[in-house]
């Protein structure tokens, strides 16, 4: 157990975990603009990294955007953001046609070296982390959802409007 404690100890405070901060990162969009996570405290995130050839990413994309227009054509929109981190190693290249396949509006950020998938400790794809308006992880799901089901729209709802603590997604 000290040695654990010790390596957390170097890592630092913040663990892609449930409860604890979310990791900071730097990622570039398809246009070349660069954004950090921070810039986005006070909105809730869900944080979705994926990679075109992964089957079950190609089938979570389309209720991921679905969940995303149904919170942004509210009026709690602006408190709220996807952010999809492809992996693939031909980023731009790859994940064109996958925007255009699925018509996706949400932002989409390169991860070709790997990045934030080592931040997050990621152990495949697709990962995802809904990270609430004060940058603290909620949620952590391995593997594919279906975003848009009617419970989890008003369970985001719910956590966009909720300052505090808020109970775990179903």
């Amino acid at each position: 157990m000290l040695i654990v404690g010790k390596l957390a100890a170097r890592r630092g405070d913040v663990l892609p975990l449930p409860g604890h901060l979310a990791p900071d990162f730097k990622a570039t969009r398809i246009g070349g603009e660069t954004m950090r996570l921070s810039d986005l405290r006070g909105k809730v995130v869900v944080l979705n990294i994926w990679a075109t050839w992964c089957k079950p990413c190609e089938e979570e994309a389309p209720s991921l955007e679905r969940l995303y227009r149904r919170i942004k054509e509210t009026p709690l929109g602006p408190d709220f953001e996807v952010l999809a981190v492809s992996i693939d190693a031909r980023s731009r290249d790859a994940v064109l046609p996958f925007e255009k396949k699925f018509a996706l509006t949400f932002p989409i950020f390169f991860d070709p070296d790997g990045r934030v998938s080592r931040v997050y400790q990621t152990t495949g794809v697709p990962e995802t982390f809904v990270i609430d308006r004060e940058g603290v992880i909620r949620e952590k799901v391995v593997g594919p959802r279906e975003w848009d089901r009617p419970e989890m729209v008003q369970w985001f709802r719910d956590v966009i409007q909720k300052a505090g603590p808020v109970e775990k997604a179903s």
